[in-house]
């Protein structure tokens, strides 16, 4: 069978040749070898004027919300939410101009090991082996120093995009409690560029996502997951920010779990600081076991700003409140907005430890509360004991005056009108002060108090407690606080009141004394109960030596005081 290569004869239309069988092209037919038009020219301005245009259309497109929303949603899966040490995360990465910094990746993990060997090697031994608790971090020197992207170079950037990878070991009791890889970013205000306080953050990418928050801090519940290191800026008397803690926890504010700590970084002793929880929202879901409140940070307006929309509309409700609500403020009014105990505690407590920087801390609002309320939460007491100087005339004492500067703020706004519209709360707060002053605070509760720190500062070989300055600091801060309050708010002289008995008694409901010095505002009152035991048989009573009958003593104070109990000996 032969199969002809000749082309068919075409069937011819008016005498002329039919066109080839196919797609047809535009434009004339041209027939003879050259069958096909030649492709248009573009003009050169018209190629630039494209190109031009797409590169306007890319910088419009950059700038729209779905792009930005794009990129944020990829620095979320690439640092935190998506498989750690997945392709897609590191695609992310890489296209974000990140480095991959998670410690379990597999080519990391080596390099954190290697930090954490040398994070052992910087721990202060004799004070691990005496049992104080140490931290020791270890980072990449580029992570802190490098002109472009190291934290403390850069004091004033913030976010998780200045979150730098670390290896940290943790002593605590003379033992070895944790050797992980955690997140190191800088904390602070106006103390970042000094590079002396840090947030520790603990995530799977590094490790360990969560710990027991009692591996820090003793009877505490719960789990967390950062933690803040503040070296301490004032070395007197020691142990600062902790007491000013401790003293503002007796008196009825909420504070973070806290401790005592020396640590290191790379290498360098930071010295005393303290080790506390972080005031954000995750752990007061745990306290709380829900998560229907508000948590307001007074410290944002230094830049960092993790106050939401509704954190932010509920307190500037309260402000306008506080400013415009018709006189006179009643304390009813008042407290069914903020929890006025812990208001007084902050500002009381501010005053008495003379603290120059106070309008800080947070506020919490709980919401599945019957009737929400205001509660205060305070975190930050660096600044205490700046002004009081034992035997300092009371001219010279600051008092009130770092109160008075914050009279903008909401708490102190708050009790400015009340102090000045509301007879209520002014007896109120003075016997908060006194009941504070004579029984919260006295001699033996102080005392108790240093001889913690004195136990740990001797486990330190005594060089970082001053006991004797802290006594003598606060041996007369009950009768220079009084005179700073009849000064500057100008409440009522005070007199001293004084008892004597064989036996246990109970003063303003508080059992436990012997002997006694109180001090109290005139026209408060004084009650004393009779001895409980070694008395025998209790007879009366005897005031500045007048003989007064009945058990219980309820007397009004017009003007300094000595009461006796007298009992039979038989």
């Amino acid at each position: 069978m032969s199969i002809s290569t000749t082309r068919p004869s075409s069937t011819q239309h008016g005498g002329g040749t039919t066109p080839p069988s196919g797609p047809r092209v535009a434009g004339p037919y041209v027939s003879g070898p050259a069958r096909m038009a030649p492709a248009p020219r573009i003009p050169l301005w018209a190629a630039a004027l494209f190109v031009a245009a797409l590169l306007c259309a890319g910088l419009l497109l950059e700038r729209t919300s779905a792009v930005r929303q794009y990129r944020f949603v990829s620095l979320d899966m690439a640092t935190k939410k998506d498989a750690l040490g997945s392709p897609r995360k590191r695609q992310l990465l890489a296209e974000m101009g990140l480095p991959d910094v998670h410690a379990v990746v597999p080519e990391n993990t080596t390099h954190t090991s290697d930090l954490l060997e040398q994070a052992r090697r910087d721990a202060p031994h004799s004070l691990v082996a005496n049992g104080w608790p140490v931290l020791a971090i270890r980072t990449d020197h580029a992570s802190l120093y490098a002109p472009e992207s190291g934290i403390v170079a850069n004091p004033g950037q913030r976010g998780r995009e200045w979150e730098r990878p670390a290896a940290l070991v943790y002593y605590r009791d003379g033992q070895e409690r944790l050797a992980t890889g955690a997140g190191l970013r800088l904390h602070g205000g106006g103390s970042r560029a000094q590079g002396i306080s840090y947030r520790l953050y603990f995530r799977k990418s590094y490790g360990e996502a969560e710990l027991p928050a009692d591996l820090f801090f003793p009877d505490a519940h719960g789990t967390t997951r950062r933690l803040v290191l503040r070296k301490e800026k004032t070395t007197v008397p020691g142990f600062v920010n902790m007491l000013g803690l401790d003293v503002m926890g007796l008196l009825g504010a909420q504070t973070p779990g806290y401790s005592p700590v020396v640590y290191t970084l790379n290498g360098k002793d930071m010295g005393l600081s303290l080790l506390s929880e972080h005031i954000s929202v995750n752990p007061w879901k745990q306290k709380l076991g829900h998560d229907n409140f508000l948590l307001f940070s007074f410290n944002n307006n230094r830049g960092s700003n993790n106050n939401g929309r509704k954190e932010f509309a509920a307190m500037r409700t309260l402000s306008l409140w506080v400013r415009h609500v018709p006189a006179p403020l009643t304390m009813r009014q008042a407290e069914r907005r903020m929890d006025l105990r812990s208001m007084c505690a902050i500002i009381f407590g501010s005053v008495y430890l003379s603290v120059n920087d106070w309008n800080q801390g947070a506020c919490l609002l709980d919401r599945s509360q019957p009737q929400p309320r205001w509660a205060h939460i305070v975190f930050d007491l660096d600044q205490a004991f700046q002004n009081i100087t034992p035997g300092q005339p009371l001219e010279q004492r600051p008092g009130w005056k770092f109160a008075f500067d914050e009279d903008r703020a909401v708490r102190m706004g708050l009790f400015l009108r009340l102090w000045k519209e509301s007879p209520e709360f002014k007896d109120y707060f003075l016997s908060y002060v006194t009941h504070a002053l004579n029984h919260t605070l006295n001699d033996a509760a102080r005392e108790r108090l240093f001889a913690h720190y004195e136990g740990m500062d001797r486990l330190a070989d005594d060089t970082l407690f001053d006991i004797d300055l802290a006594r003598r600091m606060l041996a007369n801060r009950a009768e220079e606080v009084l005179e700073e309050t009849v000064r500057d708010l100008k409440a009522p002289r005070w007199f001293t009141v004084r008892v004597d008995a064989p036996g246990s008694v109970r003063i303003d409901g508080e059992p436990g004394y012997t002997k006694y010095t109180g001090r109290y505002f005139e026209g408060q009152r004084v009650t004393v109960d009779p001895p409980q035991d070694d008395c025998g048989r209790f007879l009366h009573w005897e005031v500045d030596g007048a003989r007064l009958e009945g058990r219980t003593l309820d007397l009004p104070v017009h003007a300094a005081m000595h009461i006796r109990a007298v009992c039979a000996t038989n």
